[in-house]
This record gives C-alpha cells, sequence and structure tokens, in this order.
C-alpha cells in the first residue's frame, strides 16, 4: 500500500519535474536552443516525450494493460455512454468562457497563446504532443495517480479537475484573470475525472480527451 502510494506520488512529481531536468541538463551542457532550426527543435522534443511517454507507460504498464483488456471488450458501451456527460462539459465550458471573457475582457490563456503559436511552429510535433502525448500522459498523471491515492470521490474529482486546469494556464494563482481562464479547463478536468471515476477504464478518458484535442488541432489548422 505504501509503495503504491509513493509511486502515485512521485509520478505525479515526475511530471513537472521532468521538464526541470531537461533544461538543466540543457544548461549544464550549454546547449542553446535559438541556434537550432525548426525542425532540429521540432525533432528533439518529439524525442524528449516520446522518452517520457514511454517511461509512463512503463511504470503503469500493468494496470494499463487490464483497462486495455477491458476497453477492447467494452470500449465502444463506454463511450456511448459518457459521451453526454463529455457534451455537457462542452457546453459549461462555453459558457464559462463567454462569462471569463466579459469579465477579463481576455479572449485566451498565455499557455493557450503559446500553444497555438506553437502549432503554427511546430506542426508536427504538437499534432503528436496534443493528440497522443498530452491526452496519455494527462490522464494518467491527473486521473490515474489522484484516483490510486484519493478514495472520496468528490475530493478527487474537484482537485483532480482544479489541478489539471490550473497547469493549462500560466499557473500564477496570484494573477485573478489567470485564476478565471483556468475555469473552463477546470470544467473540463471535473468532467473527465467524473467519467474516469464512473467508468474505471482510464482509456475511456484517454480516448476522449485524444478526439476533443484532435477536433482543436484540426480547428487550428484550418483556421490558421
Amino acid at each position: 500500500m505504501k509503495m503504491k502510494l509513493f509511486k502515485n506520488i512521485s509520478m505525479f512529481f515526475m511530471y513537472f519535474i521532468y521538464e526541470i531536468i531537461i533544461a538543466l541538463t540543457m544548461n549544464i551542457l550549454n546547449i542553446n536552443f535559438s541556434k537550432w532550426s525548426n525542425s532540429s527543435i521540432n525533432i528533439f522534443m518529439l524525442l524528449t516525450d516520446l522518452v517520457y511517454l514511454v517511461f509512463v507507460i512503463v511504470i503503469y504498464r500493468k494496470e494499463l494493460k487490464e483497462d486495455l483488456k477491458d476497453f477492447k471488450g467494452n470500449g465502444f458501451k463506454y463511450i456511448i455512454k459518457y459521451i453526454p456527460i463529455y457534451a455537457f462539459g462542452i457546453l459549461l465550458m462555453a459558457i464559462s468562457n463567454m462569462l471569463v471573457y466579459k469579465i477579463t475582457n481576455i479572449p485566451i490563456s498565455e499557455n493557450e497563446e503559446l500553444v497555438r503559436n506553437y502549432i503554427k511552429i511546430f506542426p508536427i510535433y504538437m499534432t503528436f504532443s496534443t493528440v497522443i502525448y498530452s491526452p496519455i500522459v494527462e490522464e494518467i498523471t491527473f486521473r490515474k495517480t489522484f484516483r490510486n491515492i484519493i478514495d472520496n470521490k468528490y475530493f478527487y474529482i474537484l482537485l483532480s479537475g482544479i489541478i489539471f486546469g490550473m497547469i493549462h494556464t500560466t499557473g500564477d494563482i496570484t494573477n485573478k484573470n489567470e485564476i478565471l481562464l483556468a475555469i473552463p479547463y477546470i470544467i473540463m478536468g471535473i468532467d473527465l475525472s467524473y467519467i474516469y471515476y464512473k467508468s474505471n477504464n482510464i482509456f475511456t478518458t484517454i480516448f476522449i480527451h485524444s478526439i476533443h484535442n484532435f477536433v482543436l488541432l484540426m480547428i487550428q489548422f484550418i483556421g490558421g
């Protein structure tokens, strides 16, 4: 039990520490990104994300194997059952986005603006990151680890949703606008946490998260 708790807490913090490790390594080796071509940066980011993705999958391989076996047999049923809950979350996100815009007069967070710029500059990397890497890594980090640590249903869903939402802004909790801009993401985080709690299969939320991101990515590509 203690080992399971330690593993999940460690993996939650590793999500944030990994980027710091990469940055420190680059600094120690005196590697300057500004001298690299966009294609080189694209490949580097792909490789670093792929390494962490494989690491996470290896750590949770037993649980993922069990969930995958269940999803193969019941995945379609799960998706059909929980799509209305996801759609309700999208509706609440849209409403909250409009309200937040009216209050802040800021259309998107700094993090979202950065993501959109990256899509233009690094389309290959962002496609992999948005559709494959983020759904798998974020669902395991903010859904599975939290569920493995927290027994209380409501506390798990709320905490998982709030932290998931905050990481999609700058994370500056002293900036009230950033907190408000995080609300739509928090709503989606709560929505996905609820779906995972009910389905008890991480591939349900990975699939929904991936489709959600894919649609948004296509809108960015088509809309320029």
